[in-house]
């Protein structure tokens, strides 16, 4: 007769849907999770900050003013319009900060299922998915981002995950239309392009033809507003008419160009600085693509994953003009990286905490620490996943 406590039996109960297997427990903690990580996201609502009081607002007021989706015969923003079809689907809100908060949200917990995904998709264990679920929708980033600075950093690199997810799924065409419409809404949807570089040079699941969809989806996308009356020129050319706004080497980003003083604040020799540098960034990148491919491997998740992160790491510590929020995606592939090498947990929550002190200038006013400094630390970090990439490199060679 089994001892078995009653309660344990119905905790332990397994179900099983295709390939996921999971117990009660786990759906009791998923739900609770989500009950709570939603908590603390409507606590942070009332929050006003100071890009929606400068910008957000203004938007919105003109999107009701001209009549929603009529609205986008107008020029109002500099964003895509792919974020502005989506502030026009809420336009009839109340609240329109609750309403674009709300959209970010949304897309926090859309995040957090597609690490799920990518992780249960490597390892085939449901807990280890559920702690990369939780460790999202709990990282102080994410729902920083989303809830208290009413941003929509999450939605282009949510979308980015789900085209990783079709990645290591093997399916290219997938994967680069939804990069494609990762690309119709940030600009740094491009940070992700050396991996996937890297990976059609290894001939891993990437067909170089594929990339022509990430153009032929944006251009799909412009239609909407097109119709409504905007010139089709001016659509696409949303991404050109961006870059020159952030004449600096940084716009509060601790990276190089930070330790060069090349900021805000101080423009030594920012032209030619910025120039040189994104060469040297393309040369970086190239030398990184040549070392892996000359090396005769086995490209297992762990070290994909890997390269995908110093890959994004490197291209955003290393290139000119980043925004401050131009490092979210490291940190989203920080968490997948950290629960495939669990001794790698210190590494995402410096990520995690450098992105925080890059965060505060804009929040609260004050630098926790000097930019210098945060940009060296943020050195240490890439650097150190870039030893461990070589390390797995070095190992699989080995073996192969």
């Amino acid at each position: 007769m089994s001892n078995e406590r009653k309660i344990d039996q119905i905790l332990n109960k397994e179900y099983s849907i295709k390939n996921l297997k999971f117990k009660t427990v786990d759906i009791l903690f998923v739900a609770a999770l989500w009950i709570f990580a939603l908590i603390i996201r409507i606590k942070l609502y009332p929050i006003i900050s100071a890009d929606y009081w400068g910008f957000l607002e203004e938007w919105m007021n003109k999107i009701k003013e001209l009549g929603g989706f009529r609205s986008m015969g107008t020029k109002i923003s500099n964003y895509s319009s792919s974020y502005m079809y989506l502030m026009c689907i809420v336009s009839g809100a109340e609240n329109s900060m609750y309403a674009l908060k709300t959209i970010s949200v949304v897309f926090d917990y859309l995040a957090s299922i597609a690490v799920f995904l990518i992780i249960h998709n490597i390892t085939k264990s449901t807990r280890k998915s559920i702690i990369g679920m939780a460790i999202l929708l709990l990282c102080p980033t994410v729902f920083i981002d989303s809830a208290y600075w009413c941003q929509c950093d999450i939605i282009y690199t949510c979308i980015i995950l789900y085209a990783l997810y079709f990645f290591f799924k093997g399916n290219s065409k997938i994967c680069f239309i939804i990069l494609g419409v990762a690309f119709s809404f940030k600009l740094q949807t491009v940070f992700i392009l050396p991996f996937m570089l890297i990976m059609w040079l290894k001939n891993k699941t990437v067909k170089l033809i594929d990339f022509l969809y990430i153009l032929v989806v944006f251009a799909l996308i412009q239609i909407p507003a097109w119709m409504m009356g905007r010139p089709f020129s001016e659509l696409l050319g949303v991404y050109f008419d961006q870059s020159s706004y952030y004449p600096w080497g940084t716009l509060e980003y601790p990276n190089i160009y930070a330790l060069l003083d090349e900021t805000m604040q101080n423009m030594h020799h920012t032209p030619e600085i910025t120039g040189a540098g994104t060469f040297v960034t393309i040369l970086i990148l190239g030398f990184l693509a040549y070392y892996i491919y000359t090396k005769k491997i086995k490209l297992t998740s762990d070290l994909m994953i890997t390269i995908a992160l110093f890959t994004v790491a490197i291209t955003v510590y290393c290139l000119p003009h980043m925004h401050d929020r131009y490092g979210f995606l490291i940190d989203l592939l920080a968490i997948i990286y950290a629960v495939l090498r669990p001794k790698k947990l210190p590494i995402m929550i410096g990520f995690f905490m450098v992105s925080l002190m890059t965060f505060m200038p804009y929040l609260i006013a004050v630098h926790i620490l000097p930019i210098t400094i945060v940009a060296i630390v943020q050195l240490i970090l890439i650097a150190s996943v870039g030893y461990d990439m070589y390390k797995q490199i070095d190992n699989n060679f080995k073996l192969s």
